[in-house]
């Protein structure tokens, strides 16, 4: 009886092709925006025009310039007479900052003035506070070295050659202090250094690691599309009067509706793995690939297949039409991805939502995966989100077993 329901239920599948097809096209599209978008987070230069004020031809002006330019910034140079012009062009958005240097290579330390930055209140913050940090850098590197090169001691009326030895050792000496205060402020003043669970450094994260597991979990838990789909089909052919008629027990039927899409959730998962490391790479962004052991992963998989086949089945049942269930489940689904980290980083989420978030099945499912491919955890380390995911899905299927259980006996139609 259980084999001929799940070969039934495949049959059904096969007559519901766009609703499996959205299973994988729908995560997929997700996964390929957001990799891209969040892939540039790093990459200041895409973000907006700067446009550099300074003296026309002035050596620390230029030197500034030429040092932004090797930061792949959209950098510009301009008159700084012509501020006033180019305030307008920032009002309509044509640059994205100004930057005023008052300063010209003449100038002393003393007179030194402070740099000005013109913007648009609108601007990314984010953006800007990258964009002044690689400003602060390279300008005081440049100040300092137009300031030192000419620093040398000059003695007058010096004709003994001892004398001249000594000016010449002292010069020395103070191009050398100068050399290595330049090469100083060149370097970088950090170095990051990520350790995981295991005492073991590993690579940067990077923007691809949250939107593949992501996206992936949401899909995942869209089976409850195709599935109440089959559901309505058996409604509207009556297909609950016959199976009634075979004594079939609704735990039978709901097993045999679960492995078919347990395969089907698994495939996702392998698949969205593969394009994230073949695909992603062919379209400039990072590879995805696993950390760790790859078995972790399928019983982390499995924990999530089985609370969002439990969600789905509980949806399926309850909802009379397909309308109902795409708007009862998947707005269920959308609240769950935007409580629980999927479409915003719960990093960044204030701190009574970072608190909310840990109700969400998709936030333990995230939060799992991530501690298995950033931290190379183990599974006793993610075990209470396992726990939780296994126990919200059986849960869920309890209930639409007895749910199901009332319909088969009082929606049969004789």
């Amino acid at each position: 009886m259980l084999i001929a329901a799940m070969f039934k239920e495949l049959r059904l599948l096969s007559r519901d092709l766009h609703g499996v097809a959205v299973l994988f096209i729908m995560p997929i599209l997700f996964m390929l925006i957001m990799s891209a978008a969040l892939s540039s987070e790093k990459e200041l230069g895409n973000r907006g025009e700067i446009l550099l004020l300074g003296t026309p031809n002035d050596p620390l002006n230029d030197g500034f310039f030429t040092a932004l330019q090797q930061e792949e910034l959209l950098v510009k140079q301009g008159d700084i007479a012509q501020l006033a012009s180019y305030q307008q062009d920032l009002q309509q958005e044509k640059f994205a900052l100004i930057v005023v240097n008052p300063n010209q290579d003449k100038n002393t330390l003393k007179e030194e003035q402070p740099l000005q930055l013109w913007l648009n209140p609108s601007v990314d913050r984010a953006w800007l506070l990258g964009v002044k940090g690689i400003l602060q850098k390279h300008y005081s590197q440049q100040r300092l070295e137009h300031y030192s090169k000419d620093n040398h001691i000059v003695l007058k009326n010096n004709q003994r050659n001892p004398m001249k030895q000594i000016q010449k050792e002292v010069n020395q000496a103070l191009d050398k202090k100068f050399n290595e205060i330049n090469t100083y402020l060149a370097q970088e003043r950090w170095q990051e250094i990520y350790l995981n669970r295991q005492g073991e450094t590993v690579s940067q994260p990077n923007a691809v690691q949250h939107s593949v597991p992501a996206w992936l979990i949401f899909g995942m838990f869209f089976i409850m599309i195709p599935l109440s789909n089959v559901m309505a089909m058996e409604r509207q052919t009556n297909t609950l009067t016959r199976l009634r008629l075979a004594r079939a027990s609704s735990l039978q039927l709901i097993l045999a509706k679960l492995v078919p899409y347990f395969f089907i959730n698994q495939c996702q998962f392998i698949g969205m793995i593969a394009l994230g490391y073949w695909v992603l790479p062919m379209l400039a962004m990072p590879a995805f690939s696993l950390n760790g052991e790859w078995w972790h992963y399928a019983v982390l998989s499995a924990a999530v297949s089985l609370s969002a086949l439990g969600y789905g089945l509980l949806i399926s049942v309850i909802a009379r039409t397909t309308e109902q269930a795409v708007v009862l489940g998947g707005g269920g689904i959308i609240i769950m991805a935007a409580i629980g980290g999927i479409m915003v980083p719960t990093y960044v989420m204030p701190e009574i939502m970072q608190k909310i978030a840990q109700f969400s099945p998709m936030g333990w499912a995230l939060t799992a995966f991530q501690q298995l491919l950033l931290n190379q955890a183990t599974l006793m380390q993610i075990q209470p989100e396992l726990w939780l995911l296994t126990g919200f899905g059986a849960a869920m299927l309890l209930i639409a077993v007895l749910v199901y259980a009332h319909q088969l006996k009082t929606q049969a139609r004789f």
